[in-house]
């Protein structure tokens, strides 16, 4: 599997059936585009949503763009059968917080190469840590399956979960990045994070405040992190550039 981590600092979030959306990839030049079957599609046009993945994906490959898939975990099968095709690179796979669901889905993905001509291994693993469960388990469920290539920090369900601090910080975040950059650094995996401060995250935050989230978190460590909008891109390339 070839490494490529070092040129995959901005991983914008693009939802798989916004066709506008998709078509500004080009303009926006992200270093990789993550189409998006988890909370940006609404329930009723996912099955829309993934029977155009294919094409999707070919068009975006062809432009030369690295393209991974964000898949819904309660979904994950539908998603990951839609989403294995010639020309994708990864999936990404929020949520996951046992061995046995990375192996399964490590298993499924070998087994859709296999039906489709895909060279085999050549699909990616990136796993979004969101629970305490996850960071408990984070060294065990990144060695679950040798297709993993990254770990990192989700931030919508670790904080609800979790609950914020009284100054609406994340509950225990500089702890968890550590976490999470640990066992990434230790298994040779990209780490993925940005250090976000309250009001200032997401889809929300400014560019001044997208480029100072990314650029401590690459002082301590991390090498690239998930844009909400496209107006973050350039100012995540810029906070995590050497």
């Amino acid at each position: 599997m070839t490494d490529n981590t070092n040129n995959r600092r901005s991983w914008m979030i693009v939802s798989a059936h916004d066709a506008a959306a998709l078509a500004r990839c080009a303009d926006i030049k992200p270093d990789v585009v993550v189409l998006d079957l988890e909370y940006t599609v609404p329930p009723k046009a996912k099955a829309a949503a993934r029977e155009g993945l294919t094409a999707v994906i070919q068009k975006l490959a062809d432009s030369q763009v690295e393209v991974f898939v964000r898949i819904d975990r309660d979904t994950r099968w539908a998603d990951v059968r839609a989403a294995v095709t010639r020309g994708i690179r990864g999936i990404v796979f929020p949520g996951a917080d046992s061995t046995d669901e990375v192996a399964e889905v490590g298993e499924l993905i070998t087994a859709i190469e296999r039906e489709r001509g895909v060279e085999p291994g050549a699909t990616e693993l990136v796993l979004m840590l969101e629970s305490a469960r996850g960071f408990w388990n984070a060294d065990a469920i990144a060695k679950a399956s040798p297709r993993v290539t990254a770990l990192g920090v989700g931030r919508i369900d670790l904080t609800m979960r979790l609950g914020p601090v009284p100054q609406n910080e994340f509950r225990l975040y500089r702890f968890l990045m550590t976490r999470a950059l640990l066992v990434a650094r230790m298994l040779g995996k990209q780490p993925l994070g940005a250090l976000w401060r309250p009001d200032s995250r997401g889809g929300v935050a400014s560019k001044e405040s997208t480029a100072k989230a990314a650029r401590e978190a690459r002082l301590m460590g991390f090498t690239g992190c998930v844009c909400a909008a496209p107006e973050q891109v350039a100012a995540v390339n810029e906070g995590f550039a050497q």
